[in-house]
C-alpha cells in the first residue's frame, strides 16, 4: 500500500470541533468559578475560626429576624449568580465567546472577568449569617448531645447560651442589661411592665428561652408548670385562685427579689384580692415605693396603720398575750401558768379587745367570769401587801404591751379587716417594740388561717412576708414556722408568699430547713451565695462526662454521672432580676416584669387599663394624698408605725 493510501485512512484532525470543545470547557470552568467564589469567604471563615467562639455570649446573640437576613443574602446571591449565567448564556449564543476564545484569551481573562470575580468573591459576605446561623445550630446539637471534646469549653458554651438567654429575654420586655456585670441599668421606650395581661391572667415574668433551639429540643418533651405558666409557655402567670399562690422565694440582697414580690402584689390586686404585705427590712422608702405603685394602678393602700392586737377569739388573744411574756425556763414557769389561768378565766363571755378592757377585766373580773372559783383565782392574793393574781397579771402585762401601744389599736387592721386593698407594713427587727410586734404578726396569721379552716372562709387573701425569718422569735424555728405556714394555707384558701435571703436563713435544723422546702409551694430563686440547698430540688440529670478525648459518636473512657439540672454557679453568676421557679418536677427560667407608676384614672374605675408612661420615678407624693390612708400617723407625709 502506498504512503498516500495509508494518510487516507487516518483520520483528518478537525479544528472546529477542538475549538468547540476549548470553548465549552472555558466557559464551564468559568460558570463554575463564577458560582464557587460566593462559598469562599464564608467556607474559609468556617474553617479558620474555632468553635471557641462559642463560649461568647454575642456568638448566641440571635437577631429577632435573623431568618429574614439570611434568606435576602441566599437571594441576593443567587440572583447574581443566575445574572451572570444569563449574561454568559448570551455571550455564547452571539458567538462573541468563540472569537474570544480563537485569539490569544489568556491575557484578556482579567481584564474581562475580574471585576465580577470581585463582585462574586465580596458577595460571600451576604451568607455569613446563614454560616453562623449554620455554625450555631450545629454547636447546640453537640452541646445537647454532650459530644463537644473539651469538657470545660462545654461548659463555658452552655453558660453562654444561658447569658444570651437572659439578655435577649430582657431585650424583649425593655430592660437594659449590662452584658458584663448583669446590672439592670434603665428600661427602654417601649416597656412590658407587671401586672401584664395574658388570656385573661397576669403576669409577673417572661420565661427565658435558649436563643438557638435545634429541633430535637422541640419535640422533647418536658414537664409543664401546672399553676404559674400560661399555656403558651412564654409567661410567669400568678394562679387563678388564691390558695394556689404558694411560694418561697430565696435570693439575695439587690437580686431583684424587691421587684419580683412588687410585681405578684400587682398581679393578686388586678385580679382583686385583699393583700397585706409585711416587710421586715425596715425600710420605709420600700413601702412607700410600693403604695405610690398600686395607687398609680388606681388601688387604695395604707402604710404603718395600726394593727388590733385582740382579734380573734378567747384562745388568739390569751396566745397573742402570752407570747409577750418571757420564755419559760422554769423558775418562772408558776408566774406564767398563774397569768394564763387569770387570762382564760376573764374571758369566758367575750373576748378581750383592747387594753383599756384588759385593765378592767382584770381590775374587776366579777362581770366577766364563768363561777365562783374563775373569780377566785383571779382575785386570789398572792402576797402580803394584798396584791391579787389578777393585778401581777396585769402589772406584768402592761409592762410588755407598753412599747407596742403606738402600733396597736382596737380600731386598726387585721387580716380578717383589710382597711384597703393593699396594706404594708414595714418592721425593723433591730427594734425590740418591732421585732416583738413582727412575731405577734406571724402568730396571728397561725391563728387566722386557723379560724378561716373552721368557718370554712375560701375568701381570697393574699399574704407576702419579706425577711420572714426575721419575724420568728420566742423560740420558734422559721422553718418550722413556714412548713406549717404553707401546710395549711391552700386548705385555708390563702395565698402565702414567705421570702428569705438565704436557705440558711429558713432553719438551723436541716430536717426542718427541708420540710420548708419541700412543703408543696413553688420554690423560686434568684441569685445566692449558696444555691446548693435549692438547686437540689430542681432535680439532677445524667450526664455522661469523658475523661478522655470524644470524637464524634466514639468516647474515650467516659462516667456516667447525676449533675444537677440548674448548675449552682449559675445561680451565684445570675443577673438582677432573674430566677427559676421549681413546682411538681417542672423548671422555668425567667425575668421578672418591671413595674412602673401609672397615672390613675381620675373619678374612674380602679381597674381601668391604660397604656403607663415610662418612668423610673414613682408617683410624687402630692399625687398619692387622695388615696393613701396614712393611719394613725402624727405627721402627713411621713408615714411611721
Amino acid at each position: 500500500m502506498s504512503t498516500d493510501s495509508r494518510m487516507a485512512l487516518v483520520p483528518s484532525a478537525d479544528p472546529m470541533g477542538d475549538t468547540v470543545g476549548r470553548l465549552i470547557g472555558a466557559v464551564l470552568v468559568i460558570g463554575l468559578a463564577l458560582i464557587a467564589l460566593p462559598l469562599m469567604i464564608p467556607l474559609l471563615v468556617n474553617i479558620m475560626v474555632s468553635d471557641i467562639v462559642a463560649t461568647r455570649t454575642r456568638f448566641w446573640i440571635v437577631l429577632k429576624w435573623h431568618w429574614v437576613t439570611n434568606a435576602i443574602g441566599i437571594l441576593l446571591v443567587t440572583l447574581l449568580v443566575a445574572a451572570e449565567i444569563f449574561l454568559l448564556a448570551g455571550w455564547i449564543r452571539t458567538g462573541h465567546a468563540g472569537t474570544f476564545f480563537a485569539g490569544n484569551w489568556a491575557p484578556q481573562l482579567l481584564p474581562v472577568f475580574g471585576g465580577w470575580a470581585i463582585v462574586n468573591l465580596l458577595s460571600g459576605i451576604l451568607l455569613l449569617p446563614v454560616v453562623w446561623s449554620y455554625r450555631r445550630r450545629r454547636i447546640a446539637d453537640q452541646v445537647r448531645t454532650r459530644r463537644v471534646p473539651d469538657v470545660l469549653r462545654q461548659e463555658r458554651i452552655e453558660a453562654a447560651r444561658k447569658r444570651a438567654a437572659d439578655g435577649a429575654t430582657a431585650k424583649r420586655i425593655g430592660v437594659r442589661l449590662d452584658g458584663n456585670t448583669g446590672r439592670i441599668v434603665g428600661l427602654n421606650k417601649h416597656v412590658i411592665s407587671v401586672p401584664h395581661q395574658v388570656a385573661g391572667r397576669q403576669s409577673f415574668g417572661f420565661i427565658n428561652l435558649p436563643t438557638v433551639r435545634v429541633f430535637a429540643d422541640r419535640f422533647h418533651d418536658l414537664r409543664r408548670m401546672r399553676d404559674w405558666v400560661d399555656p403558651t409557655g412564654q409567661f410567669v402567670v400568678l394562679p387563678d385562685t388564691s390558695s394556689a399562690v404558694r411560694a418561697l422565694i430565696v435570693a439575695e440582697s439587690g437580686s431583684g427579689k424587691t421587684v419580683l414580690i412588687n410585681g405578684l402584689v400587682l398581679c393578686a390586686l388586678k385580679h382583686g384580692w385583699p393583700v397585706f404585705v409585711i416587710d421586715a427590712k425596715g425600710d420605709p422608702a420600700d413601702a412607700e415605693s410600693l403604695v405610690a405603685v398600686a395607687v398609680s394602678h388606681g388601688r387604695t393602700a395604707s402604710v404603718s396603720g395600726r394593727w388590733d392586737l385582740f382579734n380573734g377569739t378567747a384562745d388568739h388573744v390569751t396566745a397573742k398575750l402570752m407570747r409577750l411574756m418571757p420564755v419559760a425556763d422554769g423558775a418562772n414557769q408558776h408566774y406564767l401558768d398563774e397569768i394564763r389561768g387569770v387570762l382564760q378565766s376573764v374571758q369566758d363571755q367575750s373576748p378581750i379587745r383592747s387594753v383599756t378592757d384588759l385593765r378592767e377585766r382584770l381590775t374587776n373580773p366579777g362581770a366577766y367570769v364563768r363561777d365562783q372559783f374563775d373569780l377566785m383565782i383571779v382575785n386570789q392574793t398572792v402576797d402580803r401587801n394584798g396584791t391579787t393574781a389578777g393585778m401581777r397579771a396585769m402589772h406584768s402585762l402592761m409592762v410588755a404591751l407598753r412599747p407596742l401601744e403606738r402600733f396597736i389599736s382596737e380600731d386598726g387592721w387585721s387580716y380578717a379587716k383589710a382597711a384597703t386593698d393593699i396594706t404594708v407594713i414595714p418592721l425593723s427587727p433591730v427594734d425590740d417594740a418591732q421585732a416583738k410586734l413582727g412575731d405577734l404578726l406571724m402568730l396571728d396569721l397561725r391563728n387566722f388561717l386557723a379560724a378561716r379552716l373552721r368557718a370554712r372562709d375560701k375568701s381570697p387573701v393574699v399574704v407576702i412576708v419579706d425577711e420572714f425569718p426575721q419575724l420568728v422569735t420566742g423560740g420558734q424555728d422559721p422553718g418550722d414556722t413556714a412548713g406549717s405556714l404553707f401546710e395549711t394555707a391552700r386548705s385555708a384558701g390563702v395565698g402565702l408568699v414567705l421570702a428569705t435571703q438565704s436557705p440558711a436563713g429558713l432553719s438551723n435544723d436541716e430536717t426542718r430547713r427541708r420540710r420548708a422546702l419541700t412543703s408543696g409551694a413553688a420554690l423560686i430563686f434568684g441569685r445566692s451565695k449558696d444555691p446548693e440547698d435549692v438547686v437540689k430540688y430542681a432535680g439532677t440529670v445524667l450526664r455522661m462526662e469523658a475523661s478522655g478525648q470524644a470524637a464524634g459518636d466514639e468516647l474515650g473512657t467516659a462516667r456516667a454521672q447525676h449533675t444537677f439540672v440548674i448548675p449552682p454557679q449559675d445561680v451565684r453568676e445570675a443577673a438582677d432580676g432573674a430566677f427559676w421557679i421549681v413546682q411538681g418536677g417542672a423548671i422555668a427560667a425567667f425575668r421578672a416584669l418591671p413595674h412602673i407608676a401609672a397615672e390613675p384614672p381620675i373619678d374612674g374605675p380602679s381597674d381601668v387599663e391604660s397604656e403607663p408612661e415610662v418612668a423610673l420615678e414613682h408617683a410624687a407624693p402630692a399625687k398619692l394624698s387622695q388615696k393613701l390612708q396614712l393611719t394613725d400617723t402624727p405627721d402627713v407625709g411621713k408615714p411611721k408605725l
